[in-house]
């Protein structure tokens, strides 16, 4: 076994980050810059700094680097223009890469032959975690690094990875999953990680043959809105192990890939709680997690890497193969806050999504419930299969619907069939793959702009996917007989999906080179891609086979201190008048 601990790799001279051209740099050379990083934030006035950089190397200088220097680190979910106004609220800002003065005297407080992450530090370095939100406001979990060490040795004992294996990722490192598995892992147990985020599984293959000349094995962090989109044509290279987690991996993904795949079953709070390599196998505890289930059903997990000693009770059903040992393998049986009641009525929104699966035109579904005219009605958002949702696009949508819940009636008692029904091509998740349930309950509601499938975001550019339901407000009398998105609709959702990207644009005040090359209608699917420079962002709107607008947005440039003081100061004079 190695020996998993961040101090035992500082004086190493073997190889922590491999840059894209291969490039490397070293552990020792790593916490050098990070003593230098710290020996400069360590005079910055605040006691707390987010963090959100694409830049995996950088974020983990800046992310060691700021809990040198006695700093509490909050990983942001995201660094959309909202949260930075949020965040700016509290005096909480952005770190950055800090300006490093020559003085030799300046690094007297940091270097790394004098460095000891000894438990006392280990202990009082604080980390927060944002959950995703999908489910409400987001929250945020505190860890300190002396757990996530914890973490990172339990995983360490739980697999056998080769000594050499080098991490990859299609995750962000923002995501405690992503961190873990990417980066800390490495780091502690002196192994390396590739630097970039990729976005495909072609990228994931071309980067394990770019790898290949380093003569070393890997492992493939990945989730399962990616492995989902595998075909057996896609190889995997020197690779050992392949990871998922995020959501439940759907059955006969495996067979596409030539490597065992690993689920990985976890929250913000727990941390990992188990594994399992088959899709209907019981889940196994890592060795340092005991678990419990209670009389009501509800899983209880105790771990010395959680953010509580406690137990932590998750929401979540199971059973247990004997019922007793806390290290039992168990089975999960849903989540108990997806028990409903409806017109005094207990229904299980999962016992639901099983039965509208069984049909043949539904691939996959999310059923919730919704207001409609002050009282609550079941809905559900669907995806079809390739010829179902033809047959919808060239029908009519209240007959295809009709179809659908006769076809439920032997399955489910009527208040259990959806009311209300939408159709994409995918269900919308965010940027760590989990399901999006604010997209999905805005689908019920007036909306304008398209829905958001997928994003992603690298340095100065982001890539959306997006689909154009039949119920966008923007298809209404655009026009009757043949409805089609207009292009001021266009450039209102574009300048929208950029100011939430880049949190220092303010507002749009001019357009060039805008063209409009082809016609956006009902149940399209479109890739939007924003790349900025400067005040300056263009854009590019395409289907599968050509693009169907682009242009560039001009925008007045506004930092979020800035704004934070003028809202401040508005307010002031206003009380005063």
């Amino acid at each position: 076994m190695l020996l998993c601990h961040f101090q035992t790799h500082i004086q190493s001279l073997n190889t922590l980050c491999i840059q894209e051209d291969l490039s490397q740099i070293s552990f020792s050379d790593f916490w050098q810059v990070v003593c230098q990083q710290a020996s400069a934030i360590q005079h910055l006035d605040a006691e707390q700094y987010a963090l959100w950089e694409n830049d995996s190397y950088t974020f983990l200088v800046l992310f060691f680097a700021a809990l040198l220097a006695n700093k509490q680190v909050i990983l942001a979910p995201n660094r959309v223009k909202d949260l930075e106004l949020e965040l700016a609220a509290q005096g909480i800002y952005f770190l950055s890469y800090q300006p490093v003065l020559a003085s030799a005297n300046d690094f007297t407080s940091f270097a790394p032959e004098q460095l000891i992450l000894d438990d006392a530090f280990l202990t009082q370095a604080q980390v927060y975690f944002y959950t995703s939100g999908s489910t409400g406001q987001p929250k945020k979990i505190p860890r300190t690094l002396r757990q996530l060490l914890n973490e990172v040795q339990g995983l360490d004992q739980s697999f056998d990875l080769g000594r050499d294996s080098i991490a990859i990722a299609t995750v962000s490192h923002q995501h405690i999953y992503g961190l873990l598995f990417k980066l800390l892992l490495p780091l502690a147990s002196g192994r390396s990680f590739y630097t970039m985020q990729l976005a495909f599984p072609e990228d994931v293959v071309a980067a394990q043959r770019k790898l290949k000349q380093l003569e070393q094995e890997n492992y493939v962090i990945s989730s399962p809105a990616l492995l989902k989109r595998w075909t057996s044509d896609v190889v995997l290279e020197n690779c050992q192990y392949v990871y998922s987690s995020g959501g439940k991996l759907e059955s006969g993904v495996r067979p596409f890939l030539n490597r065992p795949i690993v689920e990985v079953l976890g929250s913000s709070e727990t941390g990992g709680i188990a594994h399992r390599q088959q899709d209907d196998a019981l889940w196994t505890p890592f060795a340092n997690v005991e678990i419990q289930v209670t009389e009501q059903e509800e899983l209880g997990v105790k771990t010395n890497h959680a953010f509580s000693d406690d137990w932590i009770f998750t929401g979540d059903r199971a059973h247990a193969v004997d019922g007793t040992q806390t290290q039992s393998a168990f089975q999960l049986l849903g989540r108990l806050d997806r028990i409903v009641k409806l017109e005094e009525k207990r229904l299980s929104l999962d016992a639901i999504e099983q039965k509208i699966l069984t049909l043949d035109d539904v691939v996959e579904c999310h059923t919730l419930l919704i207001e409609k005219q002050h009282r609550q009605i079941l809905a559900c958002v669907a995806v079809l299969s390739d010829q179902a949702r033809q047959m919808l696009a060239q029908g009519n949508k209240a007959h295809f619907v009709a179809q659908l819940k006769q076809q439920l009636t032997d399955k489910l008692e009527s208040i259990a069939i959806p009311r209300q029904w939408r159709f994409l091509s995918q269900l919308p998740r965010n940027t760590q793959s989990k399901l999006n349930k604010h997209a999905m309950q805005a689908l019920f509601q007036p909306q304008f702009s398209p829905v958001v499938l997928q994003q992603q975001y690298k340095n100065e550019q982001a890539q959306f996917q997006l689909e154009f339901p039949p119920e966008l407000a923007c298809f209404n009398g655009h026009f009757p007989s043949y409805p089609i998105y207009p292009g001021v609709g266009q450039i209102g959702f574009i300048q929208q999906f950029a100011k939430q990207v880049w949190a220092d644009l303010s507002w749009c005040n001019g357009y060039e080179q805008l063209k409009f090359q082809d016609l956006i209608k009902p149940f399209a699917v479109v890739e939007l891609i924003l790349v900025r420079k400067q005040h300056k962002v263009h854009f590019e709107m395409r289907s599968e086979q050509h693009v169907l607008a682009s242009g560039r947005l001009l925008f007045v440039l506004e930092t979020v201190q800035d704004h934070c003081n003028i809202s401040v100061v508005t307010g002031v004079e206003h009380v005063e008048l």
